[in-house]
C-alpha cells in the first residue's frame, strides 16, 4: 500500500546532513567558557568596531581610554581559552578579524596606560594564533607595531617587538606580493632604524636582557625575509662592533640569539664575507659547536657555518683559519649518536663543506669522519668488529628508527664527496687501519644495488637509494686507488646475482623511456637511476655485450632532450634531504653545482664518455677494426654531423663546470680537445704571425717555432727560459740594447708536430689531435703542466669541482721578467706608486703587452705595425679614466668586460660612486668606436641596463654624460629606466640640465610607456 502523502519538508541531502553535523560540533566546541566570553568580547567590539561608510570593511572609531581598556581585557579573556580547535571555527575565525582591526586602531592612541595594555595584549594574541595568523590581514597590525619599538617606553616596546617577530616570522612561506607590503610597511614606519638604534644604544645597566633578545630575534626576522634589509646592518660598522660583543661577551643565550641573526645575515653573500673577516666572531662560533656548550646553541652554530659553506669563496675563508676548529666541532656533532637534531645539523655541515676541494678534506679525515659515519649508520659506537659486520650483511636495513633513516642521505652524501676528493695522501694520515671505510664502502654498494633489501620490511624507493647509488659512482671515479678498488670490488661482488645481461637490460628500459610517444612524460627519475647504474658498470666492467651504436644513439637521444629541456630534473626535486638549504630569501650569491641543475644531463654524459673511451680499437659505429681511435675516418664525418656538432654547440653555451668538462673529454675522443672562448679564437690568428716575437723554440733537428712569452708566461711558462738558461743575442735588441728575442733549445726528445700542437692549445685552449699524434703530445703536455690536456688525451675522467678557463691575467702579475712591453696610461691627474720594475711613471697607468693588445684591437695592431714614431712608443695615452682603463684591461686579458652586480653592495653605493662606475662603461663604449674594440660597446650597453634601474638621480646625470660622449644607445637605456617618473621629474624642474633633444627623446619614451600601460589595462 503507498503511503499517504505528507506535506512535511524532505529529507536534507547528504552535504547539508554535513553543514549541520559540522555546526552541531561547532556548537559544542563553544559551549562552557568559550561562549560567554565571545558574547563578552562582541558586546565590548561593539562600542568601538563600525563600518566606516555603513558596509564594507570595518574600522575601529573609538578614542575613549575607558572603552578602549575595557575592550582589552575582553580581548585578553577570550584569547585565554583559544585552543587549536578553537581557532579552526568559523565564528572563532570572524572574532579574530574583528580583534585585529580593534588591535590596530587601539595602538595608534597616545594614552600610554592603554599603549601598554594594548602592547600586551597584542603581544599573548599573536603568540596564541602562532602562524594561523597568516590567514588574516595583518598589514595595518604590523604598521601599528612597528610605530613602537623605540626605546623610550620599554613596557611597550618590547611586547610590541614578540607580537611583530610572531607574525613576521609566520611570513616566511607567504606569497611575494604579500612579502612585499609588509616590507613597504615596515619602510614607511623605519622599523629597521628603530631596531638598529634600539641594538645600538643598549646597555646592561639601562635596560634589561629581555630588551636586547626581542631586539635581536625581530631584526633576525626580518633579515631573514627581506634582503633589501640586510645591506642597513653588514654596512653599519658600529651595530656590527655591537653584535659582536654581544655575542663574544654576553651569556651563551644571547649569542645563540646573535647566531641566529647572523645566519640571516649571511644569507647575503656580501654580509657573509663582513662576517668572515671577524676572526674573534669565527673562533667563537667554533667554539660554541663544542661540547660543553647547550644543544641549542651548538645547533645555531652549525647553522650559521652552513650559511657561511654556500659558496666556494665562503668555505675557502671559513677554513683557511679556523679548519682544525671547525671540523672538529663537526665531527663532534655528528657523533652525538643520541641528539638526532644534532646529528643531522653536524651531516649537513659536512656535507656543504666537502662539496668543494681544499685542505680541509684532510682534516675531516684526520678527525676519523668514516668511523664518525660508520657509527651513524650502525646507531651506536659498537667495536669496530662488530660494527663491521652490521654494515657488511645488512642487518642496517632491518633498524625501524624513522630518525636514523632520515640520516642517512647525509651520510651517502658526505661519503660521495670525501671519496671524488679524495688522493691515497688523504688515507695515510695518522694510524689508519680503514676498516671503518672498508664498512662504508661495502654497505654502499650492497643498497645501491638494493639486494639487502629483498627480505627486509623496511623498502627504499629509488628516490632514497639515490644517495647511496651516487656514492658509489662518486667512489668509482676517486682519484685514490684504494677506495677506487675497493668500489669496484665490492660493486661487481655485489651486482654478480644480477647476471651479465643486466647492462643490456638497464639500456632497454632506458630506450623504452627515452623513445616513448611524444604526448607522454618521461620519468626522469628512472632514466637518472638506470643511467647511474650503468655509469657504474661501464667503469667496473671493461669487457661487457653492450651494443655500442644502439646505445650511443640512445645517450644521443637522452642528451639532446635535454638540451631542449624536455628532460630535466634537479636533484633537490626529489632528494628531501637537500631541501634544508635555508627557507630564507638568500642574495648576492654566485654559486652552482658543480654537476648543474639538470642531473640527467650530467648522468648522460657521464655514460657517453665512458661507453666510447674503451680501447676496444673497433669503431663503435660499422665494427671496422682500427690501429687507434673509437670511429673510423668513414663513420667519423656521421657523428660530426650529428653528436659531435650537437656537442660542440652545447660547449660555447654558458653551463656548468662538470657538464662542460664532461662534453669537452668526450670531444677529446674524437680528437678535439680544449675549451672554446672568444679571446682564445681570437689568438689562433697569432700563432703563425711573427709580429712581436720575442722567443724561440728550439728543436734539436734545427727547427725552430716562434711564440710570444707573455702568452707562454700565462699559459704554458713550463716553456719559459730559466733564470740560468736565457740567452742574449746581441743581434736582436732594440735601440735601448734590451732583450728583444729569447731562445729555449728543447730535448732532442720533443717532436717539433707535438710541440706545434701544444703551443696551439696554449694560444687557443683548443687543439686537434690525431691519432698518431697523441702519444708525443701527451707526452709533452705532461712535461709542460697541462693537466686538462693530459687527461683529456689520457682518455681519464675531468676532476671533480674542476674546470679550465681561458685568460691571460696572469700576465699581468708583478714579475721580475713580465715580458710587458708596452705601458697604458689613463687619463687622470691621480699619482700612483708603481712596483713594476725600475718603472718610474707616477700617472695610472698598467704595464701591458703589444701581442695581447694587438689581438683584440685593430686600432692598435695597425699602430704597431706602421712602423711610425708611435709604434716604438713606450707609452700609450688611452683616453679614459682610470676606472675605464682597469676594466678595459681585464677586457683585453680575459675577453669578457667585467659585470656589475645590482647587489647590495651596489645599493649602499652614493650617487656618485655609481655615477663613477656608470661613466665608466660610456667611455669604454666611446672608446670602442675609434679603437675598433669588438663587442665591448655590446657588453658595455648590457651591464649599464642591468644598472640603470637602481638609481634614478645616477640615471638622469648618466644621461647628460652618454649625450655629451655621442653614445645614444647609452642614453636610450638611461632614458627608459626613468621615462615613468617623467612627469615627477619635470614638475620637480630636475630635467632643466638636459638639452632638448634629449627631453624629447625622454617626453616620446613617456608616451610610449603610458600607451603601454593603457593597453594592458
Amino acid at each position: 500500500m503507498r503511503p499517504a502523502f505528507s506535506a512535511s519538508k524532505p529529507s536534507p541531502s547528504g552535504r547539508e546532513k554535513g553543514r549541520r553535523k559540522g555546526a552541531s560540533a561547532a556548537e559544542q566546541l563553544l559551549t562552557g567558557q568559550a561562549l560567554p566570553l565571545r558574547t563578552r568580547l562582541h558586546d565590548a567590539l561593539a562600542l568601538g568596531l563600525t563600518k566606516s561608510d555603513g558596509h564594507g570593511a570595518k574600522k575601529w572609531q573609538s578614542t575613549d581610554a575607558g572603552v578602549q581598556s575595557h575592550v582589552l581585557k575582553s580581548v585578553g579573556a577570550f584569547v585565554g581559552c583559544l585552543s587549536n580547535e578553537l581557532l579552526k571555527l568559523p565564528p572563532i575565525k570572524e572574532s579574530i578579524s574583528d580583534i585585529l582591526v580593534a588591535l590596530e586602531g587601539i595602538l595608534k592612541t597616545e594614552n600610554i596606560s592603554v599603549l601598554i595594555q594594548a602592547a600586551d595584549v597584542s603581544s599573548k594574541f599573536v603568540s596564541t594564533l602562532g602562524n594561523s595568523v597568516r590567514q588574516y590581514s595583518v598589514l595595518e597590525m604590523v604598521s601599528s607595531l612597528s610605530c613602537h619599538l623605540s626605546a623610550n617606553q620599554l613596557r611597550i616596546a618590547v611586547p610590541c617587538a614578540t607580537a611583530l617577530t610572531c607574525i613576521l616570522n609566520s611570513l616566511v612561506t607567504a606569497r611575494a606580493s604579500t612579502q612585499a607590503e609588509i616590507w613597504k610597511a615596515l619602510d614607511k614606519t623605519n622599523a629597521v632604524a628603530s631596531v638598529i638604534s634600539a641594538l645600538q644604544n643598549y646597555t646592561e645597566d639601562a635596560y634589561p636582557l629581555n630588551y636586547l633578545m626581542d631586539m635581536i630575534s625581530l631584526l633576525r626576522s626580518i633579515l631573514w625575509i627581506w634582503p633589501s634589509s640586510r645591506y642597513h646592518v653588514w654596512s653599519n660598522h658600529n651595530l656590527m662592533a655591537k653584535l659582536a660583543h654581544y655575542c663574544l661577551s654576553a651569556e651563551t643565550t644571547v649569542s645563540t640569539k646573535v647566531l641566529k641573526l647572523y645566519a640571516a645575515l649571511a644569507l647575503c653573500g656580501i654580509g657573509a664575507m663582513v662576517l668572515l673577516k671577524n676572526e674573534e666572531l669565527i673562533t667563537k662560533t667554533s667554539d660554541l659547536m663544542g661540547k660543553s656548550h647547550p644543544t641549542v646553541t651548538r645547533i645555531e652554530a652549525l647553522r650559521l657555518c652552513q650559511v657561511f659553506l654556500r659558496s666556494s669563496r665562503g668555505c675557502d675563508q671559513l677554513m683557511t683559519a679556523h679548519c682544525q676548529p671547525i671540523v672538529q666541532g663537526i665531527t663532534n656533532a655528528m657523533s652525538e649518536i643520541d641528539e638526532k637534531t644534532l646529528v643531522r645539523e653536524g651531516c649537513r655541515t659536512a656535507l656543504l663543506a666537502l662539496r668543494y676541494s681544499g685542505n680541509h678534506h684532510r682534516c675531516f679525515w684526520f678527525n676519523a669522519i668514516d668511523e664518525v659515519l660508520y657509527k651513524i649508520l650502525s646507531g651506536s659506537c659498537n667495536s669496530s668488529h662488530h660494527a663491521h659486520r652490521t654494515l657488511c650483511y645488512g642487518q642496517l636495513f632491518n633498524i625501524d628508527s624513522k630518525d636514523i633513516m632520515n640520516i642517512y642521505p647525509y651520510v651517502w652524501d658526505i661519503l660521495g664527496y670525501l671519496a671524488v676528493h679524495c688522493d691515497n695522501e688523504h688515507l695515510s694520515i695518522g694510524k689508519r687501519q680503514n676498516s671503518f671505510l672498508l664498512g662504508l664502502i661495502s654497505c654502499a654498494c650492497s643498497l645501491a644495488t638494493d639486494l639487502p633489501l629483498k627480505n627486509s620490511p623496511v623498502k627504499l624507493s629509488k628516490e632514497e637509494q639515490e644517495p647511496a647509488l651516487r656514492a658509489v659512482l662518486m667512489m668509482l671515479l676517486s682519484p685514490s686507488q684504494f677506495i677506487f678498488s675497493e668500489a669496484s670490488s665490492k660493486f661487481l661482488e655485489a651486482v654478480l646475482p644480477l647476471g651479465n645481461e643486466y647492462m643490456n637490460m638497464l639500456m632497454s628500459s632506458l630506450e623504452s623511456n627515452v623513445t616513448r610517444n611524444l604526448t607522454a612524460s618521461f620519468d626522469c627519475v628512472k632514466i637518472m637511476t638506470n643511467l647511474m647504474n650503468i655509469a657504474c658498470l661501464l667503469i667496473v666492467q671493461s669487457n661487457h655485450s653492450l651494443n655500442k651504436r644502439s646505445a650511443v644513439d640512445v645517450l644521443s637521444s637522452i642528451i639532446k632532450e635535454c638540451l631542449h629541456d624536455h628532460l630535466y630534473i634537479t636533484r633537490s626535486n626529489f632528494a628531501s634531504h637537500l631541501q634544508f638549504c635555508f627557507d630564507g630569501s638568500s642574495c648576492c650569491y654566485l654559486s652552482e653545482e658543480w654537476e648543474g641543475e639538470n642531473i640527467v644531463f650530467f648522468y648522460g654524459l657521464v655514460v657517453l664518455f665512458d661507453l666510447l673511451k674503451s680501447d676496444s680499437f673497433i669503431c663503435f659505429h660499422c665494427k671496422r677494426k682500427l690501429d687507434v681511435g673509437i670511429v673510423c675516418h668513414g663513420c667519423r664525418d656521421y657523428y660530426t654531423e650529428g653528436l659531435v656538432g650537437v656537442l660542440k654547440h652545447a660547449l660555447c653555451q654558458n653551463m656548468s663546470p662538470g657538464p662542460k668538462s664532461y662534453i669537452a673529454h668526450i670531444l677529446s675522443l674524437f680528437g678535439l680537445c680544449g675549451f672554446p672562448s672568444k679571446l682564445g679564437g681570437n689568438m689562433r690568428n697569432v700563432l703563425c704571425d711573427n709580429e712581436l716575437v720575442d722567443l724561440e723554440l728550439l728543436l734539436a733537428d734545427g727547427e725552430s717555432l716562434s711564440a710570444h712569452a707573455a702568452i707562454l708566461s700565462a699559459r704554458c711558462p713550463k716553456l719559459l727560459p730559466s733564470e740560468k738558461s736565457f740567452v742574449r743575442d746581441g743581434s736582436e735588441t732594440d735601440e735601448f740594447g734590451r732583450r728583444s728575442c729569447y731562445h729555449v733549445r728543447m730535448s732532442d726528445r720533443v717532436d717539433s708536430h707535438a710541440l706545434k700542437k701544444i703551443l696551439e692549445y696554449a694560444y687557443t685552449g683548443l687543439v686537434t689531435v690525431d691519432d698518431a699524434l697523441v702519444k708525443p703530445v701527451k707526452t709533452l703536455a705532461k712535461y709542460c703542466h697541462l693537466r686538462s690536456l693530459h687527461l683529456m688525451l689520457q682518455k681519464e675522467q675531468p676532476r671533480w669541482h674542476s674546470c679550465p678557463i681561458y685568460g691571460l691575467t696572469t700576465a699581468l702579475e708583478p714579475a721580475k721578467h713580465s715580458f710587458s712591453d708596452i705601458i697604458l696610461e689613463a687619463q687622470s691627474n691621480d699619482k700612483m706608486e708603481c712596483h713594476h720594475g725600475s718603472c718610474q711613471l707616477s700617472t695610472p697607468h698598467i704595464h701591458s703587452h703589444k701581442i695581447i693588445l694587438s689581438v683584440s684591437c685593430d686600432y692598435l695592431r695597425a699602430l704597431f705595425q706602421s712602423g711610425m714614431h708611435e709604434s716604438f712608443a713606450e707609452v700609450i695615452r688611452v683616453p679614459v679614466g682610470w676606472e675605464a682603463l682597469i676594466i678595459l684591461v681585464q677586457w683585453f686579458y680575459s675577453g669578457e668586460l667585467p659585470r656589475v652586480a645590482a647587489d647590495c653592495r651596489w645599493k649602499t653605493l652614493s650617487t656618485e660612486e655609481k655615477l663613477s662606475i656608470l661613466k665608466s662603461y660610456a667611455e669604454l663604449s666611446s672608446l670602442a668606436d675609434f679603437w675598433f674594440l669588438d663587442g665591448v660597446k655590446e657588453e658595455s650597453l648590457e651591464v649599464l641596463t642591468s644598472c640603470l634601474n637602481s638609481s634614478t638621480n645616477a640615471s638622469l646625470e648618466f644621461i647628460g654624460f652618454a649625450a655629451n660622449l655621442g653614445q645614444w644607445e647609452l642614453v636610450e637605456a638611461a632614458i627608459s629606466s626613468v621615462a615613468h617618473l617623467y612627469p615627477k621629474l619635470r614638475d620637480s624642474g630636475r630635467l632643466e640640465q638636459l638639452d632638448e633633444d634629449v627631453l624629447n627623446m625622454l617626453r616620446t619614451e613617456y608616451v610610449r610607456y603610458s600607451q603601454h600601460c593603457s593597453a594592458s589595462n
